[in-house]
């Protein structure tokens, strides 16, 4: 959708205006298919892994740097250093839902990098970085809420490439994510407001269960 602030981050989506879809219960553990793939011994099987990897993870290590006080040019070296350096263990890990999710293992990674990163510029480096520590509670809370946005994000991505721009999904985005109002939106698409109504039912729900497919596959 290439909704972003002007620091490159994206635009926070109001999930609370998509009802349930927030509220879809989270599973525990990671499908493990992705790292099996990322394993494989078929170069071309594993170089796909790879890329989805990094469409998957790469934006939400960024955004962590981002929040953290990383300067706008050091955000990609974060994000190649964590990817690099799960890339040079892959051959050696395996995922075991017992020992956690893999959102955990992947936070303390980044914390890790980030604190590194912060160490190597002390003289220039913000207090936030310094202090980055991958168990405290403010920690968490931003590292999961911009899991769980680049989640939501995903899915309504998936949502306009399946259904296309129509009309019902353009209402659903000025309402819904947009939070414009229903009569500017009926005005704006030529939509008696009814159905701008229907458009956010209809379009909430393909989306609750493309977030569920979403966080089945990578909590």
């Amino acid at each position: 959708m290439g909704m972003s602030t002007d620091d490159g981050d994206p635009m926070p989506i109001k999930s609370a205006s998509i009802g349930a879809a927030a509220e879809i219960s989270r599973p525990d553990a990671t499908n493990p298919s992705i790292f099996l793939r990322l394993n494989r011994d078929e170069p071309r099987t594993r170089e796909l892994a790879w890329h989805q990897f990094y469409q998957r993870y790469g934006s939400i290590i960024a955004s962590f740097a981002r929040r953290f006080g990383v300067a706008p040019h050091d955000v990609e070296d974060i994000v190649q250093d964590v990817l690099i350096g799960f890339y040079a263990t892959s051959p050696r890990f395996t995922y075991d839902p017992a020992k956690g999710r893999f959102r955990s293992y992947l936070k303390s990674c980044t914390c890790h990098l980030v604190q590194r990163h912060a160490a190597r510029r002390s003289k220039h480096a913000a207090q936030s970085l310094a202090s980055v520590d991958a168990e405290a509670i403010e920690v968490d809370q931003a590292w999961n809420d911009i899991w769980e946005q680049e989640q939501l994000r995903r899915a309504i991505e998936l949502l306009r490439a399946e259904v296309g721009n129509t009309r019902t999904f353009q209402a659903f985005e000025l309402y819904v994510i947009q939070d414009l109002p229903p009569a500017e939106v009926s005005e704006r698409l030529s939509l008696h407001v009814d159905n701008v109504y229907r458009s956010k039912e209809s379009v909430a729900k393909l989306l609750r269960e493309k977030l569920a497919a979403i966080r089945a596959e990578d909590e």
